[in-house]
């Protein structure tokens, strides 16, 4: 049950990381899409956006560097609750102790970097929009 629990979450993060949004200009609306190959693909169902302004909107390199850190960073939290840690190694050993102590740290270290070396332009969802979007 813990396992399907911590997959479920964790493939919500990762598929988080492949959201956008963007404000129609007809509307003044806030409009949310999810990036696929071929652009943006609009969530809400209403007039899907143009081909050349979904193509703005592609899923790239650095989309999916962000949906695999922010995976690694979601395991690394998980496994530092005790009580997760407790269902999956409920009797660890000296060495399993001392991996799962310094591991998330060593995942949130080159997580961290990797999320500041290549920032995402994208605003999912829940994110605010830029004042130049």
């Amino acid at each position: 049950m813990a396992s399907c629990l911590l997959a479920l979450c964790a493939l919500s993060c990762c598929l988080l990381s492949f959201t956008d949004s963007f404000r129609d200009e007809a509307t003044g609306r806030v409009r949310y899409g999810l990036a696929t190959l071929k652009g943006l693909w609009v969530i809400d169902g209403l007039k899907p956006l143009p081909p050349e302004l979904a193509a703005g909107y592609r899923l790239g390199l650095v989309d999916l560097l962000h949906a695999f850190t922010s995976l690694l960073v979601f395991a690394a939290v998980a496994l530092l609750d005790k009580n997760v840690a407790s269902c999956f190694y409920p009797t660890p050993s000296e060495d399993t102790r001392q991996v799962l102590s310094a591991l998330p740290v060593g995942i949130g270290v080159i997580g961290s970097t990797l999320l500041a070396a290549f920032p995402t332009s994208r605003h999912g969802i829940g994110f605010p929009l830029s004042p130049d979007t």
